[in-house]
């Protein structure tokens, strides 16, 4: 892959567009990305990766890459233009982010990612054209990843070269090892090849568990059908399943047997049910006829009883139906009657409103048109009493507005006396807030300055503290390290004085000495009671090296405390904190103050103006005020005249009422009252008329009907309801008469009462012996075929899954010895190693292999990478197993842990791993081509003779056509490659220069 330009716009410390020409920098071969810290060296190589994967490296928020310096309006973009593949892309990419609304005159909108990738094409007149490829983030993404051969991860660990994940990962264990190795090599399939591999053995086990015990469980409940027989064989036990076989089908055919019997014991004893159940039906029935029989005489008795007391009851009931016909008759007069008497009281109690109480109905008619013609005349007057009182309306708002008029007078007047006060108390208010806001710039800029250095006097003071500890650590440190190492150098020369000792022990007779070559000894050497072990010298060498990592740890620790100290004593001074607290506090305040000032000016000169306007306006109401109430005076005056003339017509009119209304409702009450007293003595007569026709014509009903006098028909008179159960009574006595006259002449009643007593009591407990015997027959026979069921199917069953169990068997074996391998839990996986560990400790071995070739040379041949088979310590040794890294000096032939290399040293070892790293990844990848690589940071700790073997291997990597970049801000750097590419740092963001050998 090369690139060859690169466009940012807004992005990360980039406020506006700037462009990045790779074809013209990476002309020699080598180029170097310079410029201040944090001035945004790093932030090309994100929008590198950025443009090609739609994320930066690392797990920061892509909707954070845009740049905090930009224009409102201009949005975040990367377009890079690079080859891969034997094909030119181009791709644009923008991130997720917010923008001024156009449609709202406040607010924003959202911009989701967008990704467009373009690809040069030629045509036959030898133009070129960018063609589209696809327009989707996700599509674009695929086709890159295809194009490249490398995932996101994979990218930033071969072509971004990152140094300081790269020493970490040359001082990590294993754990951290294998995280990332899986992650670059993708070999998640091995263990998902692994996981597989168990989980198979422990489904197929878990199938063949099930069918042994699915025919354990299957023999049981043959067992349990089959119930307990004469003679029964006893069932095989779980550990020889084959010979169940047999015995079940031994039970099935006794459950044959068995089933014949009990079908026709049960056909036995149906018929001897049947027999039964018809002799207690005849004897039931004839037990039916003799009741009846026995019930029809006692009726009769009950009904010639009731006989005697009918001629005295069919006597009332012939008067009472006589007389029924004068009911409606007898009912009408009694109502005519209390008619009248209700008429009588309404004309009474009509009577006692009226003036004159005994007054004839012509009089009253005659008062009635009296007090109509008055209400006539009375109504001729309402409009002038409507009028009148109009005019006291009118005076009374004319008054209402006189008092508003005097008020609004007199609290202008008021308000126009306060006014010269008032002027000069805001006119002072609003010079003193202008002074104090003059003053909030400088007191900004002072609060800054204090709390800057309020700051830098806490860390000055924490890091003294922190200073003082790492000092007293590092001694401790360097200390505990001087003691180890003599311990160590000690005990390596008691081992090596009585080394003869120890190959003395190893001697076996009749096998040649590994020092001298001979057969025979004679007289062997003895171990010292002291004698160091070899373990004991690999004990003591291993405390002497965690004591110098332990060491040079404190020591990097306190050098950095001290510089970061020196700094923060740069910036604060010799001020104590509380000091500079109580300055900065006292400037706050006073920042308080003259804002809170400042920021009620503009209230204040408004408050100011309004007063102003509000003078004006109190002056133009005063004149208006006084002008309304001489006006309201002279109205008034007229409209009291008017009024007191119509006044004196209308007190003649209305009389004691109080309006003329009042006396016209009067002689409307009155004239209802004589209305009403003439309709109640007109009811009256009509009444009492009704009355006495319907009393002559129920005399003369009831002497029609042969009684005397009309009371005697109405004491004759019966309830309805009675008269009708009389009725129902004679007519049932007949009904049953006949009943009971016929059941007793029926045939069979006579023939069954001349026969002796039923007795169904003895042929039903003989009905319930035989229904007890057919039950428990048809239960036997009910069972025998159940069970006859229940084992045929349960043999089929054990006969399908012994027919299961032996392939179960050996594919269980199989799996199983497989996964005992990949996962090392058996004696034939002889290296003790997971599947997946065995490939990326192969991987790492290729890494070593391929480091150690650049390692010789930036290292003057002194130092190697030695892979590691050993194992680490925990419950997951076999996952770690063979990903160890040490150092091999080859100066003194050594090898040591990778946390003692010094600081340029790690730096060396680190770029040696991550080219190696990088030529197996693209080995992996397909061996496709990386025409640019970046190395980002890590040369400021080379001296110069390291820095020279450096710049050798890396001016070997530009050979086939390959272009380096190194992200450095070391001088010496500046002055040793000539092509670069400068990043400076301003206040309103970074911008890029490209600087020519004359430029330097």
């Amino acid at each position: 892959m090369y690139l060859h330009h690169l466009t940012v716009q807004a992005f990360g410390p980039f406020a506006r567009t700037e462009d990045v020409d790779f074809d013209a920098l990476t002309s020699a071969g080598l180029f170097l990305l310079r410029g201040d810290t944090g001035a945004g060296k790093t932030s090309i190589l994100d929008a590198v990766c950025f443009a090609l994967y739609g994320t930066v490296p690392g797990i920061r928020p892509t909707h954070r890459l845009r740049s905090d310096h930009a224009p409102v309006g201009t949005r975040t973009q990367v377009v890079l233009e690079f080859s891969a593949a034997g094909r030119r892309l181009r791709i644009t990419r923008t991130p997720k982010q917010t923008y001024p609304s156009t449609r709202a005159k406040s607010g924003t909108a959202t911009a989701e990612a967008t990704a467009q990738l373009h690809e040069r094409t030629g045509s036959a007149d030898d133009s070129t054209a960018w063609e589209p490829v696809c327009a989707k983030p996700e599509e674009a993404g695929r086709e890159i990843e295809a194009v490249l051969g490398l995932s996101k991860e994979q990218f930033c660990q071969v072509v971004l070269l990152p140094q300081g994940d790269f020493a970490k990962f040359l001082r990590a264990d294993a754990k951290d090892r294998a995280s990332l190795l899986r992650r670059l090599f993708d070999t998640g399939r091995f263990q998902e090849l692994q996981n597989w591999l168990t989980t198979r053995s422990k489904t197929t086990k878990k199938d063949l568990d099930e069918v042994v015990t699915a025919v354990q469980q299957l023999s049981e409940r043959i067992d349990q059908a089959a119930g307990p027989s004469p003679g029964q064989s006893v069932r095989p036990d779980a550990e020889h399943p084959a010979d169940a076989l047999s015995w079940a089908q031994e039970l099935l055919t006794r459950a044959h047997t068995a089933q014949a019997a009990a079908l026709a014991d049960e056909d036995r004893s149906d018929k001897a049910h049947q027999e039964a159940k018809q002799d207690h039906q005849d004897a039931i029935d004839l037990e039916t006829r003799q009741h009846q029989h026995r019930q029809a005489l006692a009726k009769r008795v009950l009904l010639d009883h009731k006989a005697a007391d009918h001629p005295q009851l069919r006597e009332q009931l012939e008067k009472g139906l006589r007389a029924e016909p004068l009911r409606p008759l007898l009912d009408g007069l009694e109502r005519s009657a209390l008619a009248l008497q209700k008429a009588q009281n309404a004309e009474e109690d009509v009577r006692t409103l009226l003036e004159d109480a005994h007054a004839e109905i012509p009089q009253l008619q005659l008062a009635l048109e009296q007090h109509h013609a008055e209400r006539g005349r009375l109504q001729g007057l309402l409009p002038d009493e409507e009028h009148s009182a109009q005019l006291g309306i009118q005076m009374g708002e004319l008054s209402k507005k006189e008092d508003q008029a005097q008020a609004d007078c007199d609290d202008a007047a008021q308000w126009l006396q306060t006014w010269p006060a008032l002027e000069a108390e805001h006119t002072g208010r609003v010079e003193a807030m202008g002074k104090a806001a003059d003053q909030v710039p400088q007191l900004d800029r002072d609060i800054q300055s204090l709390d800057k250095q309020l700051t830098a006097a806490r860390t000055r003071d924490s890091l003294a503290a922190q200073l003082a500890t790492a000092e007293e650590t590092e001694t401790k440190r360097e200390a505990a390290a001087l003691h180890a190492k003599k311990d160590w150098l000690d005990l390596r020369e008691r081992r090596l004085d009585g080394m003869a000792g120890e190959l003395a022990a190893e001697l076996t007779d009749g096998q040649a000495c590994s020092v001298c070559g001979s057969s025979v000894h004679p007289a062997p050497a003895q171990l010292r009671p002291d004698q160091p072990t070899r373990e004991d010298e690999e004990k003591a060498r291993a405390v002497h090296e965690q004591a110098e990592t332990a060491h040079s740890k404190a020591s990097r620790a306190r050098s950095d405390l001290a510089e970061q100290h020196a700094q923060a004593l740069g910036t604060a001074g010799p001020t104590p904190p509380d000091q500079l607290e109580l300055l900065l506090q006292t400037a706050r305040a006073a920042h308080q103050s003259a804002c809170e000032q400042a920021g009620k000016l503009s209230s204040a000169q408004e408050e100011l103006a309004r007063l102003r306007h509000e003078c004006d306006t109190r002056t133009q109401q005063h004149q208006e005020a006084q002008s309304r109430l001489t006006e309201c005076q002279t109205r008034h005056k007229a409209l009291a005249q008017q009024q007191d003339t119509i006044a004196l017509a209308l007190d003649a009119a209305r009389g004691s009422a109080a309006t003329i209304g009042d006396r016209m409702t009067e002689l409307t009450q009155a004239a209802e009252h004589l209305a009403r007293a003439i309709e109640a003595a007109q009811n009256t007569a009509t009444t009492a008329d009704r009355h006495r026709d319907a009393r002559t014509t129920t005399d003369g009903a009831a002497l029609d009907a042969g009684f005397s006098t009309r009371e005697e028909a109405a004491a004759l008179l019966q309830p309805a309801a009675l008269l009708q159960q009389w009725r129902e009574e004679l007519q049932q006595w007949d009904k049953d008469n006949a009943v009971v006259t016929d059941t007793l002449n029926t045939p069979a009643l006579l023939e069954a009462a001349a026969q002796p007593p039923a007795d169904p009591q003895a042929t039903g407990g003989v009905l319930l012996q035989a229904e007890a015997r057919v039950k428990n027959t048809a239960g036997a026979s009910r069972q025998a075929n159940d069970r006859t069921t229940a084992l045929t199917s349960l043999v089929a069953d054990l006969e399908n899954h012994l027919a299961d169990l032996k392939p179960l068997q050996a594919r269980y074996a199989l799996v199983d010895r497989l996964a005992g391998i990949a996962s090392a839990t058996i004696a034939s996986n002889t290296r003790s190693m997971e599947l997946e560990a065995y490939v990326l400790a192969a991987r790492l071995e290729e890494i070593a292999d391929a480091a150690n070739i650049r390692l010789q040379a930036m290292s003057s041949d002194r130092y190697l990478l030695v892979h590691s088979d050993e194992k680490d310590a925990g419950r997951r040794g076999r996952l770690k197993a063979g990903l160890g890294l040490r150092i091999l000096d080859t100066w003194t032939g050594t090898e040591r842990e990778t946390s003692t290399l010094s600081g340029g040293e790690t730096f060396t070892a680190s770029l040696a791993l991550a080219l190696g790293l990088a030529d197996v990844v693209t080995q992996e990848a397909g061996g496709r081509s990386l025409g640019t690589l970046f190395i980002d940071e890590g040369f400021g700790s080379l001296d110069e003779q390291n820095l020279q073997d450096v710049m050798d291997v890396l001016d070997q990597l530009r050979a086939g056509n390959r272009a380096v970049g190194i992200v450095s801000h070391v001088p010496e750097l500046g002055r040793r490659i000539p092509s670069q590419l400068s990043v400076m740092k301003h206040r309103n963001g970074s911008t890029l220069r490209p600087l020519a050998p004359a430029d330097l």
